[in-house]
């Protein structure tokens, strides 16, 4: 790529910046304001003297003011002021209570200087200590004379009855979310009961040879092994017990009901569906949901047949804040709405997901907050021309955002921002492939967003024409194995994604602690056969770790990737190759073009490189890279990759503070100079401050990490 080029791509990023934050902005003129105040009636009139009490009420009159009402020249507002509102049932919006104006939204939007809270969850009071013989003969020593317990049926709270079910990637029970009421302690999250408090245990083996196989790896579709150790004994009384485990893969996770316990054989016998690939010798797993292992402060469990929680809590919880979420979800729902703006609403407590959309257009959701769900935060699926904007999503059972839109088959964008949002947290109920952004489509951004504390990935990208760019990724990939801070996976027609000017830090097991996980971790993974990719201006630091040994960027057998002036700095390894060879890459890429799914030619003509799919397999091109104190450059290479200007083992002065994370180049330093390398806006990525976000995190990731 020429150096007009490349300076030509920086500027479109600006100028795209400037019109989705130009999307934001508040209309102005005159218009129609309905007031919601927890303080509203139902008989209300929807002034400001006498506001309704719920968003239904405000929905309704809008739409008869929308079907009534001649031209416009100012914002429809349903102004919400501050306060909790307690949700009973899910707010939705259809394709009738979309904006008949195409320049003029109507606005859900918080009044000026408060914060109303739709929270699905209830606050608990009145704990009073166990004192049931039965009970306490369960509990572990330690949690005696000192656990509490709520009585949820006396104080009206409706817990579901049902056995609880939960899923995972790899779950027979369907890969979605299951709602489930957790419990939060001053804001922050619980522990539902298990065993062991850190950590995992490992199966001993499996009990039946039934030949079962994944590419090649011995295992058993039977959910019965043996377990170590006498701990499981505890278990026998246990109704709702659950282990939580990657039982086949370090990536595919799942919740299992456990139906036997044999002490005498020790062995544990699992419920039906059994987990989608089978178990095997090894892996790891943990007990949940064991009342008889609340021995550690913050442990919960919830007796759903009789209704009470049990509770060893941090302090005394008559004297702090306890909630339970409780609400199944979602929180709000939409369908075919247009031109609606959620501004400044926190939503909250759901224990299933927050937000769904679907085929919605021209709506945004700016200034919000999700925050201590079950599932996932804000998802959007078959939307176009959407924005997620300087929203903070944190604390959830599952993902953060999930958007897709635009047109495979016509190479139709989207449109779908997700920008400006601090994302984290997340994957406290399932580990893997909740990521803190999802993407499929067409042309769709991610841009500013920081995005840390997660079990697995922060971005999964799937799809064509995306750009993340700007983005702070940190401390991901905390549990799972295989992945990437991004990742992608199995289609060479993946074209056209670019990842620019992100900063990829402290990824998986950076520190090399204990014993790594089998395959790698590495800030983005190039899985199975994607191609075509520009990964251009990123910084890698502290970014690869794992047995196999991932590189800041992991590529498994794809070609026609191109990583362009980018850092990778203190890596294991920067960049890192698992070469498939012809016939691997053949045998799996051989239908990708007869696919129904996408137009050959249209493709072809899009991306030229797809006309010789089978040509130059496993060559990727890499031009003016930065490596600076890493073990190795390319690790598992072949020699057959295009290798143009990069610079290895630069002096540390070139840049203006490495060891405090600052990759900042300086103007006048050699590597500029002497090799083209074009220095990256390092200033400019992550979060920035904005009408919806006038100030920003006070945590200095950089500075604590320079104390490590």
């Amino acid at each position: 790529m020429s150096l007009f080029f490349r300076l030509f791509a920086l500027s479109l990023c600006v100028v795209l910046c400037t019109f989705t934050a130009a999307l934001a902005q508040p209309a102005s003129g005159a218009g129609v304001t309905l007031h919601v105040s927890p303080s509203g009636t139902t008989d209300g009139d929807g002034s400001a003297v006498h506001p309704y009490a719920t968003l239904e009420q405000a929905r309704d009159r809008m739409l008869d003011i929308n079907r009534s009402t001649g031209i416009l020249d100012g914002p429809m507002t349903v102004l919400v002021h501050g306060g909790k509102y307690v949700v009973k049932q899910t707010f939705t919006l259809g394709p009738e209570h979309s904006s008949s104006f195409e320049k003029v939204p109507i606005v859900y939007r918080a009044a000026d200087n408060e914060t109303p809270v739709f929270s699905g969850g209830v606050t608990l009071k009145d704990f009073v200590p166990v004192t049931d013989a039965a009970v306490l003969a369960r509990l572990p020593e330690e949690a005696r004379g000192k656990a509490v317990q709520c009585d949820l049926k006396a104080k009206g709270v409706n817990v579901p009855q049902e056995p609880l079910i939960l899923g995972g990637m790899g779950s027979g029970n369907v890969f979605k979310t299951h709602p489930v009421p957790e419990l939060f302690f001053n804001g922050e999250p619980m522990t539902m009961a298990r065993y062991p408090n850190e950590g995992m245990m490992h199966v001993v083996d499996t009990c039946v040879d039934d030949g079962h196989q994944v590419i090649g790896i011995k295992g058993s579709k039977v959910g019965r092994f043996v377990y170590e150790g006498d701990r499981p004994a505890r278990w026998k009384e246990e109704k709702d017990a659950l282990l939580y485990g990657y039982w086949f893969f370090d990536w595919a996770d799942s919740y299992e009901r456990i139906t036997a316990i044999d002490t005498d054989k020790h062995e544990i016998t699992l419920a039906e569906p059994p987990h989608t690939y089978g178990y095997r010798k090894g892996q790891r797993y943990y007990a949940a949901n064991l009342l008889s292992e609340m021995d550690q402060p913050g442990e919960y469990y919830l007796d759903r047949a009789n209704s009470t929680l049990y509770f060893l809590p941090p302090s005394d919880p008559n004297q702090a804040e306890v909630t339970l979420s409780l609400f199944a979800g979602p929180l709000v729902r939409m369908e075919g709405t247009a031109r609606v703006r959620f501004q400044g609403l926190a939503w909250e407590l759901a224990a299933g997901d927050a937000v769904q959309a679907k085929n919605i257009q021209n709506c945004a959701f700016v200034g919000c907050t999700v925050r201590r769900c079950g599932g996932d935060g804000i998802a959007v699926n078959g939307g176009k021309d959407v924005s997620i904007l300087s929203c903070d999503i944190y604390s959830m059972g599952r993902g953060g955002v999930l958007i897709e839109g635009g047109d495979r088959k016509t190479l139709t964008p989207g449109g779908l921002v997700v920008e400006n949002c601090h994302i984290h947290h997340l994957s406290r109920i399932d580990h893997t492939y909740t990521p803190a952004v999802l993407v499929g489509g067409v042309g769709n951004r991610v841009a500013h967003n920081l995005m840390h504390h997660i079990n697995s990935s922060a971005i999964r990208l799937g799809g064509n024409d995306h750009t993340v760019e700007y983005n702070e990724v940190h401390d991901v990939l905390l549990e799972s194995d295989d992945q990437g801070g991004a990742d992608m996976w199995g289609d060479p027609t993946l074209r056209g994604n670019v990842y620019r000017y992100n900063y990829w830090h402290h990824i998986g097991n950076w520190r090399r602690t204990g014993e790594d996980l089998s395959c790698g971790q590495a800030g983005i993974r190039l899985d199975d056969a994607i191609s075509g990719v520009l990964i251009q201006g990123n910084i890698f630091y502290k970014s690869a770790a794992g047995k196999h040994g991932f590189g800041g960027v992991q590529i498994h057998g794809g070609k026609d990737n191109v990583l362009d002036n980018n850092i990778f700095a203190d890596c294991a390894q920067a960049v890192s190759f698992s070469p498939w060879g012809q016939k691997r890459w053949e045998d799996f890429t051989g239908k990708f073009m007869e696919s129904p799914k996408i137009d050959a030619d249209l493709y072809v003509k899009r991306y030229p490189e797809l006309a010789h799919l089978n040509e130059h397999v496993d060559v990727n091109t890499l031009r003016h890279n930065i490596v600076w104190k890493c073990g190795t450059f390319l690790l598992h290479d072949k020699g057959i990759n295009v290798l143009e200007g990069n610079i290895l083992d630069p002096a540390t002065d070139n840049f203006v503070n490495p060891d405090a994370g600052d990759f900042t180049v300086k103007p006048d330093a050699p590597v500029v100079k002497d090799s083209g390398f074009l220095p990256i806006p390092f200033d400019q990525i992550g979060l920035q401050k904005s009408l919806f976000r006038p100030t920003l995190p006070e945590t200095d990731i950089l500075a604590a990490r320079a104390q490590q």
